[in-house]
């Protein structure tokens, strides 16, 4: 069997970060994401807008203007992702893939970077990451 081009190739793949619970131990949060396995000038294009809107969140850090990050991050991993499995609520209810739970999830600190760096690690078929999977 040869290698079968598709249109739109998508794969589950984890996003992990480390992160403090309540009794101040490190823990490895770990979620999947459905990831869209983008063609090369796509990804491209998504990474170069990563970039950019990194290079504004710098911006609006230094200056005091009032941005709001976890949208502008959530529409990025709106275009990378269509799904997930593992993000919950408060309560311990599983949250649906919905344009208002990604922008909660994108307000965490730090995480829209460890989500552009599971995606770039699904791309390349990162077989560290891949393992525990």
């Amino acid at each position: 069997m040869g290698y079968r081009i598709v249109k739109q190739a998508q794969a589950w793949w984890p996003v992990e970060w480390d992160g403090v619970d309540e009794g101040g131990t490190i823990v490895t949060n770990r979620i999947e994401m459905r990831f869209r396995i983008l063609k090369v000038g796509d990804s491209a294009a998504f990474i170069r807008d990563a970039v950019e809107l990194r290079d504004r969140e710098q911006e609006a850090l230094a200056s005091g203007a009032d941005t709001d990050l976890a949208t502008l991050y959530a529409e990025l991993v709106e275009r990378i992702a269509t799904d997930w499995r593992g993000v919950e609520a408060e309560n311990g209810e599983p949250l649906p893939w919905q344009t208002a739970n990604v922008v909660l999830l994108m307000n965490e600190p730090g995480l829209f970077g460890h989500v552009v760096e599971a995606f770039r690690g699904c791309l390349a078929a990162a077989p560290k990451v891949r393992a525990g999977n």
